[in-house]
């Protein structure tokens, strides 16, 4: 045994040069190693420091692996064998940079041969076949501390970074499949992901190539990373394909979700089909099904990078069969809920990047149905049931305390403010056309519009002397169709909001 010890221990050089051949040989890279010591009783411990791995040609980008100090464990006989075996990898301070591709990389949308069954090249056998050609096979490796970073394709942008707290890999090489285990932190929003599943082959060529797949738990996600908006979410779900393309399909709950002006908590739900693009974190939303209390809503889009700004977020949403409550639960300050009714809406979302809150970059454009809407408020309600019976020349004091409405109109939204250029809205004996803004964060109102009534002025004032003496002005107001057409104006907040004849417009000449 002291001979087989002497003689192995005489081989550090040799097995120094192992370690760079294999890793150089396996990752297609230039390989720099500092110090390296071996250890061989009464087990073989394999300490080295310093340990650099390049793509070959890839100055201009970091390297791919940098690790700090690493120890290889395994026994004497295994180290013996052909091809050496060792039962351990520990790493520290592992970096590992993943650029976006090679000289050969493909496009993402197309397969590679790792990834289309049967078309290997002639002579050759799948990935998960082909015999371990290296000198060196580990069964576990582990890592803790450790920083994920991918490289994006397009110039300027920023990579994306994960802090992987621990990484288990077991039979670690680069010609098969290789079991991992992680938990890693993602930036933004912030939180915690667990993960499994394979990683590999590994693509020499194009390491973004690279096939993956897995399941992954997203857990205690705080939302309030993402300046404007609250809720802690979380989410489960698979995905696979390489780095370059992930599919994946997941669900989402945040029981709390929450715009942060209006701190308004309602549970949201997601089910949700994307593509992730690996290489520079973008993601295609291509398949999302929402439900935001009772409200189901439909949506896709993409998340992508702009180049030294950050994410831009730009999503089609369709909303069929919702409840006006629900969203204006979320974008109201107030708990009192102001209108209810079944709505249809369409909108394109648009969040740019910034350092602004949500609300102040959101942007929208878009169109809304509303059916059998009710304003909740009695002051509002019962100044549109006065209106409604005076419009149909009926005694306000007869009026009923809530009227139904249909509304429809077009609207964005920019820095805060919902614009509606036409909304119209109708009541029994009256329609009424608007245009103005509202203030999300002021919650003020402006708009002017017309109010067009069944009744003339004489019949909407109601009997009597003034009446009669309003009998002269109705020719002024009579338009075709209609027994009257008055300009108004509604001025005030959410809380106090005022109605009103516009004056100026009436008496001014056409």
């Amino acid at each position: 045994m002291l001979t087989i010890v002497a003689a192995v221990s005489s081989r550090t050089a040799t097995l120094r040069r192992l370690v760079v051949e294999t890793l150089a040989e396996r990752l297609d890279s230039e390989v720099e190693l500092g110090a390296f010591s071996v250890d061989t009783f009464p087990r073989v411990l394999v300490r080295g420091t310093g340990l650099v791995v390049r793509l070959r040609g890839a100055r201009d980008i970091p390297p791919l692996v940098k690790i700090e100090s690493f120890s290889i464990e395994g026994g004497i006989f295994g180290l013996l064998q052909r091809p050496r075996r060792f039962s351990l990898v520990t790493l520290q301070g592992l970096e590992i940079n993943i650029p976006p591709g090679g000289p050969n990389r493909r496009d993402p949308g197309s397969p590679s041969p790792a990834d289309t069954p049967g078309e290997a090249e002639p002579g050759q056998t799948g990935p998960e076949n082909r015999r371990d050609s290296t000198g060196i096979h580990v069964e576990k490796l582990l890592s803790s501390d450790a920083l994920l970073r991918i490289i994006p394709r397009k110039a300027g942008k920023d990579p994306k970074e994960f802090a992987i707290h621990w990484l288990e890999i077991d039979g670690v090489g680069v010609e098969g499949r290789m079991p991992f285990r992680a938990e890693l932190t993602n930036p933004l929003p912030r939180g915690m992901i667990r993960t499994e599943g394979q990683f590999g082959p590994w693509n020499r060529e194009a390491p973004a190539g690279t096939p993956v797949q897995g399941r992954y738990v997203f857990e205690n996600v705080n939302l309030s990373t993402v300046k404007g908006i609250g809720g802690t979410l979380s989410s489960t779900g698979e995905f696979g394909g390489r780095l370059e393309r992930i599919e994946v399909n997941g669900e989402t709950e945040t029981p709390d979700f929450h715009l942060a002006y209006a701190r308004r908590p309602i549970p949201l739900t997601t089910r949700f089909h994307a593509v992730v693009d690996g290489t520079d974190g973008d993601t295609y939303l291509e398949t999302v099904n929402a439900q935001l209390r009772r409200t189901p809503m439909v949506a896709s889009g993409a998340i992508v990078g702009i180049p030294g700004k950050g994410r831009s977020v730009q999503v089609n949403l369709d909303i069929t069969q919702g409840r006006v409550e629900d969203i204006l639960h979320l974008v109201m300050k107030s708990d009192a809920t102001v209108l209810t009714g079944r709505l249809a809406l369409k909108t394109d979302f648009n969040l740019p990047p910034g350092p602004g809150d949500v609300v102040e970059r959101l942007q929208l454009r878009g169109a809304f149905d509303l059916d059998a809407a009710g304003f909740t408020d009695g002051g509002v309600s019962g100044k549109l049931a006065s209106m409604s019976a005076r419009a149909s020349g009926t005694d306000p004091d007869n009026a009923p305390d809530r009227v139904l409405t249909d509304l429809e109109g077009r609207f964005t939204v920019t820095r805060a403010t919902v614009s509606l250029p036409d909304v119209r809205f109708r009541l029994p004996g009256a329609a009424v056309q608007l245009a103005g803004t509202y203030g999300l964060r002021s919650e003020e109102m402006e708009f002017d519009g017309t109010l067009r009534m069944q009744a003339t002025v004489s019949e909407a004032a109601g009997g009597g002397i003034k009446g009669f003496l309003l009998k002269a002005v109705d020719p002024l107001f009579r338009k075709k169709g209609a027994g009257a057409v008055l300009p108004i104006k509604v001025r005030g907040t959410r809380d106090e909001p005022k109605f009103g004849l516009d004056v100026v417009k009436a008496i001014t000449p056409k």
